[in-house]
């Protein structure tokens, strides 16, 4: 019944919502001509912003800040390609597959192996390795497909509070929040932090969220199956902080509006051996250049959608590089509407999709047009983020993290958890002698939208609570966020049989589950959930 208010709620919205809220957040351009005086320009009709004009900066140059009009915020996107580019990291990317087979340790590389490849496997370190399918090096990158391309996208959006929420999302299967060996500063918690110290971009490392599309025909970055080389990790990484930069410094003043719409005709669940939730939605939020000011003059910024789907339906796609449906959607609500497309995975642990990569343009037809979602009256940003030792449980799993098989940095530092929704009553409780550091973030803007982040593969069940209790009209749990820590159950959907090993090889028999194996602990997903909700509570 909640649910179906709420539904009634968006719609009457929908057509009723109009300008509110008084905004005083700043954003700078250069000004036309050299003012040595502070002038006050009168609103313009219309709702266009104020401009005052003063000195600033050592130089002593005059600067235009632009103070949007009410229900206004600053917003800006940006996408970068991360095509190979060896000649210009000092690399080479070897792009034949019988180079790239997988080998035995004996015909390893001369050398220190973990050094040159990232990864303990006995790979070519000069190949890029596609993710998840099977374990090790067996499915290179021998080519990159050039229609869809892949890319790092971010949006940023400014609040009339002065804080910024920047949501980035990259073509790869998954990226860690810390590494352990190929890095010690392209985790997303090291990009973060480094973002969030640059004075000029004013970010918070807490408003800062990176996700992957998770599609598997694109490359590896976490070292399950192979991994990438070093130069192009750093290709990458530098790729993820300039789509970052560029959006900030090409914030303008915007309006958002948001939606969601019924897409149950293209995903379905997947669980092996009972029924499992479903999440039916597409959500989306868009932000347009306000009307009187700027290049755009109305035309999209950037359009954001967020749906549950795996993105394998390229399978290996004969070694050429994809972005799975994904970059059909983006693509689409480029097309139409202009800007940047985003899209990111929801609760996709327990669903597949339906109708092959080609459905990411019919999803993309799904958002409505400019003017048709709900528009954002109240537009104040606010976020946090939670950290904590997660146990991990996962006897196998762990066996390949802590060598770096998978290359996620582990702590030696025993944890426990007592989660859920009665945690003194009926809890979900684990620990070990190992753990990991894993975190959730939570956002809003205004009451009318939301959006969380869990580091993982969530489930539909997790989702859609989220999406229940996070009291906004249109709500984003996005996950593979901030993390890629395998799959992420509540404990009620986990079978610990399954969880030791046994869903590598026997899923769908009686009990067993396939995403048992990957998932580090039984309480994981009891964890974020309850996690994200007493975010919610305090944003």
């Amino acid at each position: 019944m909640r649910r179906a208010l709420k539904m009634i709620g968006v719609s009457f919205l929908a057509g009723a919502l109009s300008l509110g809220a008084a905004w005083d957040g700043a954003g700078l351009v250069s000004p036309p001509g050299d003012l040595s005086e502070d002038i006050d320009l009168e609103t313009q009709a219309g709702g266009a912003p104020h401009l005052k004009t003063k000195r600033a900066g050592d130089d002593g140059r005059p600067v235009t800040e632009i103070t949007p009009a009410p229900g206004e915020v600053l917003a800006g996107a940006s996408k970068i390609s991360i095509e190979p580019r060896p000649e210009h990291y000092g690399g080479t990317w070897v792009r034949s597959m019988e180079e790239c087979r997988t080998i035995s340790a004996d015909d390893a590389p001369s050398g220190d192996h973990l050094a040159s490849a990232g990864s303990p496997w006995p790979e070519n370190p000069n190949c890029i390795y596609m993710g998840g399918f099977g374990l090790g090096p067996m499915n290179p990158v021998t080519d990159w497909d050039q229609e869809y391309g892949l890319w790092v996208r971010s949006f940023a959006v400014k609040g009339p509070n002065g804080r910024t929420l920047v949501t980035t999302i990259i073509d790869g299967e998954g990226y860690f929040w810390d590494y352990e060996s190929k890095c010690d500063d392209c985790g997303i918690k090291q990009i973060a932090a480094e973002l969030a110290a640059d004075p000029d971009l004013g970010l918070e490392k807490e408003g800062i969220v990176i996700a992957a599309t998770h599609a598997h025909s694109a490359p590896d970055f976490i070292g399950g199956w192979g991994f990438v080389p070093d130069w192009y990790m750093e290709q990458v990484a530098d790729s993820i902080k300039d789509s970052v930069r560029n959006a900030v410094t090409s914030m303008e003043p915007a309006r958002l509006e948001v939606g969601e719409v019924l897409a149950r005709a293209h995903n379905s669940e997947r669980r092996d051996t009972y029924r499992s939730a479903e999440e039916q939605q597409l959500t989306w939020l868009r932000a347009v250049g306000a009307e009187g000011h700027g290049p755009r003059r109305s035309k999209t910024i950037a359009t954001i959608g967020a749906f549950a789907g795996h993105p394998t339906t390229r399978g290996t796609n004969g070694g050429v590089a994809h972005a799975d449906w994904p970059a059909l959607f983006e693509k689409r609500v480029e097309d139409r509407f202009g800007g940047v497309g985003l899209l990111f995975m929801t609760g996709l642990g327990n669903m597949s999709t339906r109708g092959g990569t080609n459905m990411g343009a019919p999803l993309g037809d799904l958002v409505a047009e400019v003017g048709g979602g709900i528009r954002l009256e109240n537009t104040e940003v606010e976020f946090a983020q939670q950290t904590w030792a997660q146990p991990t449980t996962n006897v196998p799993l762990t066996a390949l993290g802590v060598p770096g098989f998978f290359d996620r940095a582990f702590l030696a530092s025993p944890a426990e958890v007592r989660t859920g929704k009665s945690p003194d009553t009926a809890p979900c409780a684990s620990a070990s002698p190992s753990s990991v550091e894993l975190a959730a973030s939570a956002a809003r803007i205004g009451d009318g939208f939301a959006l969380s982040a869990a580091p993982g593969e969530i489930f539909s069940n997790v989702s859609n609570t989220i999406k229940e209790q996070s009291g906004a009209a249109v709500t984003m749990p996005i996950g593979q966020a901030n993390d890629a820590l395998g799959y992420m159950p509540q404990s009620f959907e986990l079978h610990p049989v399954g969880q030791q090993g046994l869903g590598f090889v026997a899923g769908g028999a009686v009990f067993v589950n396939y995403e048992d194996a990957y998932s580090i602990d039984r309480c994981v997903g009891d964890k974020v959930l309850e996690e994200t909700i007493a975010m919610f509570k305090e944003v």
